[in-house]
């Protein structure tokens, strides 16, 4: 007796179902099946609120320093009160573009 081997690939569904990529070419009847994982499964990825609790703990533990309501506060306010500068700084590049605008 003769006995065909043949190796494909194939991907086991969530209800435990197997799809193989090929065709298989064996005459009908039952067969043995062997299945081998490739790669492990993925993890379950996290949800927001999870992925940002255990990345704060991650970089705590590596010495972060974070900050508090008060210095987050403080620092919002440093950033609205430098809002005229920044609108400064951005009026001489918008005016010269306009001005190159017009030569055309």
């Amino acid at each position: 007796m003769v006995t065909t081997i043949l190796e494909t690939l194939g991907t086991v569904r969530p209800d435990g179902t197997l799809e193989l990529d090929q065709k298989v070419n064996v005459p009908p009847g039952r067969v043995r099946v062997r299945v081998e994982p490739l790669a492990p499964p993925a993890p379950s990825p996290d949800n927001l609120l999870e992925f940002i609790n255990r990345t704060r703990a991650e970089m705590a533990a590596s010495g972060s320093q974070f900050m508090n309501d008060q210095e987050v506060g403080a620092w919002i306010e440093e950033l609205r009160a430098e809002d005229d500068r920044i609108e400064e700084i951005y009026k001489p590049e918008s005016n010269g573009r306009r001005e190159a605008n017009r030569g055309c």
